[in-house]
């Protein structure tokens, strides 16, 4: 705390919610149990954000705690959507100087399906350290020379795993994938997701499933891999440029001046989405951009399921 300004998991009105830690409520981090209701990119990419002018540093840098794997598996899209040839400076400043705890999830929401996408609930990269709550303690993790160099000066409270203390994780990461197996096995198929929605471009699945979408957006902003945004110019009594988070589910996504669009019908709008998450980030990036978190399942106003939608397509 004397180094970090710490954000960690806190339950409120009956969901988990990162929240800024201070004195009086660290008992209250929530460690193991599933990811908290923000996406990192909150933070990272915030909802609205200025990009010109002196930007005001924070007096910390920030400490991730408690993110989940499903979180960690987000961070290369957005590294690469932000880094490489063009890269954003204020990400990349605030990328580079958070620090990530990451910890094991054992009590998957039931909208959670990272092992269908290829995950699993418990970190193995992309962390600082990680935090397995085992009996009275946690079993660490160092994932970085940063993530080491924080742990020295502080033996007092570190001693070697033991043997019953790693087998008490493997069983207890054992049984977490079992839940999310199992609570996904009506959603299960053996064919990649690309070749999936690569192959049912014409489907008619994709204008039923998008009936009940009211376009409000919660499935992109809640998503932690989208990252389309608008620039916006305000004059007030100086010059504002704004960054805010765009959605492809908005009817004026992609709007051309004169008013053309390339996908004028709802439908098309959310059959881009899957596209851009199963084919279009996969070409561009090398990976999907669902890491299976299922926010955008949790919410939903219209109630649509990406889960079904997809076992849907695979009948089709």
């Amino acid at each position: 705390m004397e180094k970090y300004m710490i954000l960690a998991p806190q339950k409120e009105n009956g969901g988990l919610f990162m929240q800024p830690v201070i004195q009086d409520n660290v008992a209250h981090i929530v460690y193991d149990e599933a990811r908290a209701a923000q996406p990192l990119k909150t933070f990272l990419l915030p909802p609205l954000d200025e990009v010109v002018g002196k930007k005001v540093q924070a007096e910390k840098p920030w400490l991730f705690l408690g993110i989940k794997a499903c979180g960690l598996a987000a961070l290369p899209i957005l590294d690469q959507a932000f880094g490489g040839d063009f890269t954003d400076p204020i990400y990349q400043k605030r990328r580079e100087e958070s620090f990530i705890v990451s910890s094991d999830c054992t009590q998957p929401w039931e909208t959670c399906f990272c092992t269908l996408v290829g995950g699993q609930p418990y970190p193995v990269k992309g962390f600082d350290l990680n935090l397995s709550k085992v009996w009275d303690g946690f079993v660490i993790e160092v994932g970085s020379l940063r993530g080491k160099t924080l742990l020295e000066g502080h033996d007092e409270v570190l001693k070697e795993v033991v043997r019953e203390e790693a087998t008490a994780l493997e069983k207890m990461r054992n049984e977490t994938t079992k839940k999310v197996e199992e609570q996904n096995r009506d959603f299960k198929f053996e064919k990649r997701h690309r070749e999936v929605v690569s192959g049912n471009w014409e489907s008619e699945v994709w204008e039923r499933h998008s009936e009940t979408c009211v376009e409000c957006g919660a499935c992109n902003h809640a998503c932690p891999t989208c990252h389309c945004y608008f620039l916006d110019d305000v004059t007030r009594k100086t010059f504002v440029k704004l960054r805010g988070w765009d959605s492809c589910m908005y009817s004026g996504y992609a709007v051309t001046a004169g008013g053309g669009t390339p996908r004028p019908r709802l439908y098309e709008r959310f059959r881009n989405r899957y596209f851009c998450k199963f084919k279009y980030l996969d070409d561009n990036y090398g990976m999907y951009g669902c890491t299976g978190c299922g926010r955008c399942i949790e919410g939903c106003q219209g109630k649509i399921d990406m889960r079904q939608a997809l076992k849907d397509l695979v009948k089709n």
